[in-house]
């Protein structure tokens, strides 16, 4: 499976130690030239991949940048023109844009619970990461949402 991703995800999975989960998702994993400008403090490893978007793909990123960041938008190009299986993004409104252009979308608590259900991550490393995200990293998330995702781990 191939996947592009935006910055915050790598950002965040860097952050608790877990970015080497991504490889044992997806086969391929690609930034677009945004992204990889926004991680230059982060090193990526070589199995993330930069690749330029089309000229074409540059001129809409340009023409739609606003509630979206450029990163954001370069990332949903990038997975339409190279089929990627899915869009890492962690945003709601960058997730909910993707998803109109029809992309599979799956964010850095998704790469965590998929990783669980492959069984590369127990429960309770799980609820450790998803702690230090939220305590430590100030991601987000909405109390239904977390409380949805402790239910589906019973």
């Amino acid at each position: 499976m191939k996947a592009v991703s935006n910055a915050s995800p790598i950002i965040f999975l860097s952050k608790i130690d877990t970015l080497d989960l991504l490889p044992q998702c997806f086969d391929e994993i690609l930034i677009p030239s945004a992204v990889a400008n926004e991680l230059v403090d982060y090193h990526p490893p070589a199995y993330i991949q930069q690749i330029q978007i089309s000229p074409a793909g540059s001129e809409f990123v340009r023409g739609a940048v606003g509630r979206l960041h450029t990163g954001e938008l370069e990332a949903m190009v990038l997975a339409q023109e190279t089929q990627a299986d899915y869009v890492i993004l962690d945003d709601l409104l960058a997730r909910r844009k993707a998803q109109r252009l029809g992309l599979k979308t799956i964010g850095t608590i998704g790469i965590l619970l998929l990783t669980h259900k492959k069984s590369l991550l127990s429960r309770m490393d799980l609820e450790d990461h998803l702690s230090r995200l939220i305590k430590d990293h100030r991601m987000y998330l909405s109390p239904s949402i977390l409380a949805k995702i402790m239910d589906s781990l019973e």
